[in-house]
């Protein structure tokens, strides 16, 4: 572990949310930096997860290819599920001080040119990376955080699950949050677990904070890899990203057996609260990861199944909102049902003015809801799969699906305006990132794209 200074806790504002700015922070070039964000503090940059920054960052296209990727596609005994498993970018990157954080499943981390997409760096987590890196200065340092996990159960723990009330741990092999120096990208420090640590961490302040497969929810000092608090929450968390209610204080993510959505303080780690969704199922609670509206709701999709339901391989896809503070069910609605899903990962959604928009795996369909209310505004067929939270412009909602197509639909009404394809790969929980005239993100197919946003029929 690299010593480093130690600085009060900040907690970052919201308009670093959303816009860069090189104040006060050690950025090469001022005008190469203002253009992108100065850090990426969580999930899909911002409590609403709507991973828009308007800059003047030019159009720009690429394609950058995973080792190994190519190889794979030509392969005669992969299917894409295996495919992804290897080189997939799990999820959606991180865009700062020009440069591209990307994770991947091979257990790689690296670092692109976000004009140019030249490789300028990689590291080896020796496991899989399926987290958003999370990158700002603390101690002086600008720094990367990435945690390390796969979804292995061993032998001991995946037969718990026939036994009420048993603890599950789940992942083996390297489970580690990691700091890296963001320049260069060598450890500064790491912080071993018993379980995963597939979710995505979020930063408040100079804590990292996370939930992850052995059970807990952790605050590390981000500037030391130091222990602050430990909460035992006895659900391991799957991809349920840590996400925050700043102004509230309350950090919130969803485990799995039991399933249930936990909510915390962030200063201390107290379990404010925790809730078990009627008729939630699997390991619904505990992929999804929770959107704040801004007003005290928590935002997010669970999967529901009747017994009837199970005969028919059925089950529905549930939208709820729950109080930040006292973890009450506020309003749930109900988006429909189809067949279940393999791994049962909900959609992400986004929160925007008031507005929920999400798709569903279950129902193939995207949604727009009122935040305050889960009153349906509008939905629109979509006939394929999508898990990713949306990002959304002035006009438009832009989707990535399973099939490899990125819908572009009218943000007023849900009709789609624009189909764009590069047939390089589908799309999972990849959130996209735009900052700028330019589009980012990653294939289960091992290709990390930069795609002008008139390729996707958005004008300017």
């Amino acid at each position: 572990m690299h010593p480093s200074t130690k600085t009060q806790p900040r907690r970052p504002s919201l308009r670093r949310y959303a816009l860069a700015a090189c104040v006060g922070l050690a950025c090469a070039s001022a005008a190469d930096a203002a253009n992108t964000p100065a850090e990426w503090p969580m999930y899909a940059l911002n409590p609403g997860h709507n991973a828009v920054v308007p800059s003047d960052f030019p159009a720009v296209s690429w394609t950058w290819q995973v080792p190994g990727a190519a190889a794979a596609a030509k392969s005669d005994v992969l299917n894409p599920t295996i495919i992804r498993d290897l080189v997939g970018f799990p999820i959606g990157v991180a865009v700062v001080d020009q440069r591209v954080y990307a994770t991947n499943d091979n257990g790689f981390i690296y670092a692109i040119d976000a004009q140019s997409g030249k490789l300028l760096w990689q590291f080896n987590a020796y496991n899989q990376l399926m987290s958003t890196p999370i990158v700002a200065t603390v101690g002086g340092r600008k720094l990367v955080f990435i945690g390390a996990g796969n979804s292995v159960f061993a032998y001991s723990h995946a037969k718990q699950f026939g036994v009420p009330g048993a603890q599950v741990i789940r992942g083996n092999g390297v489970s580690a949050m990691y700091a890296l120096d963001a320049q260069t990208g060598a450890e500064v420090w790491v912080y071993k677990t018993r379980g995963e640590d597939m979710p995505t961490p979020a930063l408040d302040g100079d804590k990292l904070l996370f939930g992850n497969g052995d059970g807990h929810a952790y605050a590390l000092d981000a500037a030391t890899g130091k222990l602050l608090w430990k909460t035992p929450i006895r659900s391991f968390v799957s991809m349920s990203s840590a996400t925050l209610d700043p102004s509230r204080g309350v950090l919130v993510m969803g485990g799995t057996h039991p399933s249930k959505i936990y909510g915390l303080d962030v200063a201390t780690g107290r379990l404010l609260w925790s809730v078990a969704p009627p008729g939630v199922f699997s390991s619904s609670a505990g992929d999804g990861t929770w959107a704040m509206d801004g007003s005290g709701l928590a935002i997010g999709q669970i999967e529901t199944r009747t017994a009837a339901q199970q005969a028919e391989h059925k089950s529905a896809s549930e939208e709820l909102g729950i109080d930040v503070k006292t973890g009450k069910i506020v309003w749930s609605t109900e988006l429909g049902v189809g067949k279940t899903p393999p791994r049962n990962k909900d959609a992400v959604p986004t929160v925007v003015a008031g507005v929920v928009y999400t798709g569903s795996p279950v129902t193939h369909t995207e949604y727009a809801l009122d935040a305050k209310t889960g009153k349906l505004l509008w939905q629109q067929p979509l006939q394929v799969g999508m898990k990713a939270a949306p990002v959304v412009t002035d006009k438009a909602v832009i989707q990535p699906t399973a099939s490899g197509a990125i819908l572009t639909l009218d943000r007023a009404s849900g009709a789609v305006l624009h189909t764009y394809n590069a047939h390089q790969g589908g799309y999972g929980p990849q959130n996209g990132v735009i900052v700028g005239h330019t589009f980012f993100e990653g294939t289960n197919a091992g290709m990390l794209q930069a795609i002008p946003l008139h390729d996707l029929g958005i004008p300017g």
